[in-house]
């Protein structure tokens, strides 16, 4: 592929490590509001959104593209708020936009500048990679806030996505038991086929009083909140979901229960991997495309 020059937008240090990656590549990087970083010296830093966006044939948002719904998602407070709205109106057709996925509400505004998308949370080989690192960051967290063994503990696992079936297969050698609640036929007998233990709603009453940790992957409410005192008193819950989440936020204070949101988890715990499958993912998309 021709060198092609590509401005990385916002974010945290998973865009530091794809600007690294793109540049070994061979690819012009230009950053705009990303994290303070040992940059190789071929990397410049625009001054202004204008600059940023002047010559590049590529944009790439980060992960979350927002996290407010309005601004552009930055790690940083060193950098002003960037309204995503103000990035739109200075794209173009000779624009194009790399994001793991656009919000509803922004996909209308971005149409209409006539810039292309690519989606590479779409990407089967993407969400494959990002899901292994996403079970090995889940692992550290829990064995760091929970005070008993793995070995001891059955686990409730809510979907078997590409994050379920990694979170699953990685804890499945480490604990006791690990119970799932999955609607999809196929995926349940791909769970049982790894020792998981597929369940029913009829089965709740008498599987959660024995869960000491409970993982959530489903943006919803799988367990409502009338279930949660049915689980065990020190039960552990861990939600890696997008919002809306799988329990309300105020689960600890009113059900008693251990209850941590862990968003982000490559770009915590992995930073360095995630940033060079983005890069990866991007040559691959951009291969035909540019």
């Amino acid at each position: 592929m021709e060198s092609s020059s590509i401005t990385i937008l916002g974010g945290d240090l998973r865009q530091c490590y794809a600007a690294e990656y793109l540049c070994a590549q061979g690819w012009q990087v230009l950053c705009w509001h990303t994290p303070r970083f040992p940059y190789s010296s071929k990397i410049r830093q625009a001054d202004c959104l204008s600059q940023a966006l002047e010559h590049c044939d590529l944009l790439l948002a980060p992960t979350p593209l927002t996290q407010d719904g309005i601004n552009l998602s930055q790690s940083e407070d060193s950098h002003p708020a960037c309204r995503l709205q103000d990035i739109w109106e200075q794209l173009s057709p000779c624009h194009a936009l790399a994001a793991f996925g656009i919000p509803k509400e922004h996909q209308e505004p971005l149409e209409k500048t006539g810039c292309r998308t690519l989606i590479f949370g779409a990407s089967f080989a993407f969400n494959i990679e990002n899901a292994l690192l996403t079970a090995e960051g889940l692992l550290s967290e829990v064995i760091r806030c929970t005070p008993f063994a793995l070995s001891c503990a059955n686990v409730l696992l809510l979907g078997f996505g590409c994050c379920g079936s990694a979170i699953g297969k990685l804890f499945h050698p480490l604990c006791r038991t690990i119970y799932l609640v999955e609607e999809d036929e196929a995926k349940q007998r791909l769970a049982e086929n790894n020792g998981i233990c597929p369940i029913r709603p009829e089965d709740f009453s008498q599987v959660l009083p024995q869960c000491q940790i409970v993982i959530n992957t489903i943006p919803g409410a799988v367990l409502e909140p009338s279930l949660l005192p049915l689980l065990h008193s020190s039960c552990h819950l861990f939600d890696i979901a997008s919002a809306p989440y799988g329990f309300p936020a105020d689960t600890t204070r009113n059900c008693l229960l251990p209850y941590f949101r862990i968003p982000g988890i490559p770009g915590r715990f992995s930073p360095v991997t995630a940033g060079e499958i983005i890069g990866r993912t991007i040559e691959r998309m951009t291969e035909h495309a540019l």
